[in-house]
């Protein structure tokens, strides 16, 4: 469980085991272990390498792994989640998430590593005892609570081109400082017939928490990609221009005392006329892409009580895009069905266990696998928690970072299996909506 305040860029983790080792003493009720402040601790208190090499004068960062089938814990942590809940409820204190992972800073697991999330060390100090006994009563009382500061994100190269795929950036025209990702394309079937749109999360091209109604949204005007991604890509492209022409200046003046180094004027030169031709082509780029049609809202699912988070966007013909595999660097052995550059046909169940991959505005193509227990969330526009399906990142990478919010999930087979809505850029993780869920929504 995550407290919902923002967590500072850079800070660690707290982690704090829930064991039976460690002794009580006279004012004291706890039966385990302290809380500890990091992983070191955690290891040195335990003994063994299960978290950190203590040899090594580096301290990696934990990574996160998703809870295959087989584990044990999917039978019992039913029970405890209902218990921790509770605990959560009567305590009246602010929290962000609660799930299972498991977390270590080795790729290859060694001795059990299955750690429940945790809020902030004064908040677990008051329901700590009443957690480690929700875990000793179901038999697990090795179980390790990981405390995080931080909170659950709704995900927010820029691409020029005038039939826009998926992965591109896109946010309302008239905002400057977040944007979202285009997942793709779908046709949509209605009293009149069917229409193709563009489809992306409800807080991507819409800056209000409201839902839009169908036919409501044309004033929303939606631009591809996004402001705030142009505004600092020609900002880029601007510095490295003045710094090109301050290098071909410099070697000019330099030639005329130095003939033989003329050809030292090549390179800069060439860049500076492709920099240039790529400046002028983001001024003149028409970003304009469409407007909203519609929007979820902030609400629940009834049926899997999850977010659906939906916003199809009405577009231009001339830009309509086409749905294909997303470039696959370093492809995984496990994603056979998959070629880059395919069209992606069908619309396939969301399984836990599946391995998936996305393309993002901000983290690109990223490989992950769906974790075996889902996670309650309380996330941003929500009245209720949600129970969410969540993707860990390959080996520990992150699997979606701000700015990836409405991408499209693929299966290992190239087919449409959900759409990326939040995550939590500490843990690597992000959660995903079942696209036959946010279709059935729609319609």
């Amino acid at each position: 469980m995550n407290p919902s305040s923002s967590r500072p860029k850079g800070s660690s983790g707290e982690t704090a085991p829930m064991s039976d080792s460690g002794s009580s003493s006279a004012g004291s009720s706890k039966t385990h272990r302290p809380i500890l402040l990091s992983a070191v601790d955690v290891a040195i208190a335990d003994g063994d390498f299960r978290f950190v090499d203590l040899s090594s004068p580096i301290v990696p960062r934990l990574l996160s792994f998703a809870i295959e089938a087989s584990h044990l814990l999917i039978q019992s942590w039913p029970l405890i989640r209902a218990r921790i809940l509770t605990i959560l409820d009567q305590s009246r204190i602010g929290w962000s998430s609660l799930g299972v992972l498991r977390r270590r800073q080795i790729l290859k697991q060694v001795d059990d590593d299955t750690t429940i999330k945790g809020n902030n060390i004064e908040i677990v100090e008051r329901v700590e005892e009443g957690i480690y006994q929700a875990c000793r009563s179901t038999r697990n009382p090795e179980l390790f609570v990981e405390v995080l500061v931080g909170g659950v994100i709704r995900f927010h190269a820029t691409e020029y081109e005038v039939k826009a795929s998926g992965g591109s950036s896109l946010s309302p025209t008239e905002v400057d400082y977040f944007a979202g990702t285009l997942g793709g394309y779908v046709r949509l079937i209605g009293a009149n017939g069917s229409r193709v749109f563009a489809l992306s999360c409800h807080h991507a091209p819409n800056e209000y928490p409201q839902a839009v109604a169908p036919g409501l949204g044309h004033l929303i005007r939606v631009s591809l990609p996004s402001i705030m991604a142009r505004a600092e890509d020609i900002s880029e492209l601007r510095v490295a221009l003045h710094h090109h022409k301050e290098r071909v200046k410099e070697l000019q003046e330099e030639v005329k005392y130095k003939p033989w180094k003329a050809r030292d004027l090549e390179v800069p030169e060439n860049a500076f006329r492709i920099i240039g031709d790529e400046l002028q082509k983001a001024l003149d780029f028409d970003h304009h892409f469409g407007t909203v049609f519609a929007t979820s809202g902030y609400k629940i699912s009834t049926t899997l009580q999850c977010a659906p988070d939906w916003a199809p966007v009405d577009i231009q013909y001339t830009r309509q895009g086409e749905n294909k595999v997303p470039e696959l660097p370093g492809k995984k052995p496990g994603y056979t069905g998959l070629s880059e550059g395919d069209a992606v046909v069908g619309v396939a169940q969301l399984s836990m266990g599946d391995y998936v991959v996305k393309a993002g505005y901000s983290s690109g193509t990223t490989y992950g696998e769906l974790s075996h227990i889902k996670h309650d969330c309380n996330l941003p526009g929500n009245s209720l928690p949600t129970s969410e399906y969540m993707v860990v990142g390959d080996k520990g990478r992150p699997f979606a970072l701000k700015g990836d919010s409405g991408a499209f999930v693929l299966n290992k087979y190239g087919q449409l299996a959900g759409l990326l809505i939040a995550g939590q850029e500490e843990l690597g993780t992000a959660f995903v909506t079942p696209m036959m869920e946010v279709l059935r929504d729609i319609q």
